[in-house]
Formats: C-alpha cells, structure tokens, sequence
C-alpha cells in the first residue's frame, strides 16, 4: 500500500489556504453544480494495484447497489487532499477523504471539518478493531493496513531475521534500506528504535541516538516506494524496513527476497475514512462507509490484494492469510500521545539530511 505522503504541519498558513483554494475549484473532476443535479459522492484514493482491488470489490458493488457514481480523485496526496478539506471545510467538494499516517491524526485534531463517527452511523463499525477506530477518537474509522516489517534477501542472509535489533549488526553495513518520510514507515522507524533502547512512545530519545549510529550503515532511504526494487533486483541491499505487499511483489517476480514480522510487533500504515461534517451527500458517504467495512467487501479485497483489512470478522485465505500479518502480531503505537509531524521533521533534519 502506498501508505505514505509527504508530512505536513499541523499549523496551515494563509499562503499555503489561499493557494489551495484558488487551485482546488478545478482539481476534483466534477463542478459543485454537476454533483448537486447528480447522484454522485467524491473521495480520494490510490491508483495502480490499489484501485485494481478496490474499485470491483467496493465502489462497483455499492454504485450497482445504490445507484450513485463515485468520483474517486487520485492525484495528490493525503497531505493535498486535507488541505483542500479544511480551504472547503462550509462547501467540501471532497464528500470523503481517504488519508493516511501521518496526516490521519492531524485531521482527527481538527476541529469542525469531519464528523464524529459511531456505530449507529456506521453500523459495521462494530466489527472493526479498536485499534482501527478507537485509536482514532472515532473521528475516523480504517479500511485497510499494511504491515511494515524487514525483508531481506535470501540468497545473502542465510538465517531469517527475527528482531529489529538486526538492522544494527555491523555485518549489514551499507547493504542497509530504510525509508524516508515521504514514502511511510520513518516515524515507525523512530519508535522501534526507541523501544529497543529502553524508550517509548512519549521517551523517543534512545530511538533517535540508535538511528543516528545506523545511519552511516545504510545504503539510501528511499523517498518512494519504487525506488527499492532496482536496488533490490541488483542485490544492492540485502536487509531493511518496508510493507509485506512490496515485499511480496518483488518476491513474485522471482527476487531471491522475503519478508518477517518481528517478534516485537510490524507496525502498520493505515487508510482512513474521514467524513466531510458539511457534506450534501451525507448519508449516502455513510452509507459507502459501512458497505466498505462490510464483511463481504473486506474479504474481497483483503484477498485480492494481500493486505490486511479492518473488519475483524473478515477471513484472510490461502496466500493472503500466509502473508498478512494478522492483527494480533501488529505493534500497536499510540500516535494520538506524540506530535507526528515533529517527528517527520526532526527525522528529515538530523537522520536522512
């Protein structure tokens, strides 16, 4: 799952609004007169692989079900995609954000652009793990997560990780890859490393001196999530942090590599749901949330792609539920106790500067 976007500060500028707004009348496909004349709602989303899964197994069945059209816009980026809901927070023309970390829980502290969420709203809620929900204030609600663990290359690491702590045997120096914060996974990165130097989600200290011994250790952090794969083929790198379905795809297209959850816990990006508050289409958002979160919807696209989802009563089968880290191996890190954004900052400043 491309997880990741570029981090942005909770603190938007008038310069940074006023630009947004001027921009985003024509951004986002469909002219507010259109889709007030028309049965249409308009979110965000991810193309490639992504929509490939999503788009049959969750907006086709509900648009055949309801009879309403999804707009799914898919350039940009979280980060543009909040902005753009706060510049139109009274008149959204983005009826539903779909974000990811960090920008999910910068939005869950803003006040007045998205509405609280229950299960009397969302009746399918209920089924969806706390982590997923409660860990969000119920301000939003997770579709799916991407478990962030260590690959490594078979051919030259004989005996398969099973720690973190891995990363900082002298033995991997320079065959390192760990990302940068613009591809997703860095803040995770800065809380393992606190935890296994005795720190912790609220004390990240130890984390941040661990990372600044590795970094002459690794090879590059990568910006995007395409930038391992050449470095990967070529056997550039043999060991580092990344999501279980890249892993999974390389593997597949014959690269001596595998993936591990370790033994503290894979950590994970998540995509959320985040309801416009003054959204004209409100009830029919809510009604594409719930079938989202449906068993039936879960499971189909869990399956087709290989990424977790949210729903706890949905079953994972076969290869996907071989390469799923299942929810109960998750680590599971409070976001809601530390600014993220400082995070993303103090990581560009002083790991990959």
């Amino acid at each position: 799952m491309q997880s990741s976007t570029k981090p942005m500060s909770s603190k938007l500028t008038r310069r940074h609004l006023l630009k947004f707004a001027t921009v985003s009348a024509g951004m986002f496909g469909y002219p507010a007169i259109v889709r007030a004349q028309t049965k249409i709602i308009t979110t965000t989303g991810y193309g490639g692989i992504y929509e490939k899964h999503y788009r049959p197994n969750v907006i086709e069945p509900w648009e055949k079900k309801t009879g309403y059209k999804v707009n799914v816009i898919t350039t940009g980026g979280a980060d543009q995609w909040f902005t753009n809901a706060m510049v139109n927070r009274s008149k959204p023309e983005i009826d539903l954000p779909f974000l990811s970390l960090p920008v999910t829980h910068t939005a869950i502290k803003t006040d007045g652009v998205f509405l609280d969420l229950d299960e009397k709203l969302i009746p399918n809620a209920r089924y969806v793990d706390p982590f997923f929900f409660d860990f969000f204030d119920r301000k939003a609600v997770g579709f799916n997560y991407a478990p962030y663990g260590l690959f490594y290359r078979t051919d030259q690491i004989k005996t398969p990780p099973v720690s973190w702590a891995e990363l900082w045997k002298s033995e991997h120096a320079s065959k390192i890859l760990l990302p940068d914060t613009t591809s997703g996974g860095a803040e995770e990165t800065v809380v393992i490393a606190a935890l296994l130097n005795g720190g912790s989600v609220t004390n990240l200290d130890p984390g941040w001196a661990a990372l600044r011994k590795l970094k002459a250790n690794v090879h590059r952090f990568f910006k995007n999530n395409n930038e391992p794969v050449p470095m990967l083929q070529r056997g550039e790198a043999s060991i580092g942090g990344w999501y279980s379905a890249r892993v999974y795809g390389l593997k597949d297209s014959g690269v001596p590599i595998d993936f591990v959850s370790p033994s503290e816990g894979a950590p994970v990006g998540v995509l959320s749901y985040h309801v416009a508050r003054n959204s004209p289409n409100r009830d029919a958002v809510l009604d594409f949330v719930n079938f989202a979160l449906s068993k039936e919807a879960q499971e189909g696209f869990g399956n087709g792609i290989e990424y977790g989802v949210c729903n706890k009563l949905a079953e994972l089968k076969g290869r996907a539920k071989e390469r799923v880290t299942p929810l109960e191996k998750l680590l599971r890190i409070d976001w809601r106790k530390v600014d993220i954004s400082k995070i993303s900052e103090r990581y560009r400043r002083e790991i990959t500067s």
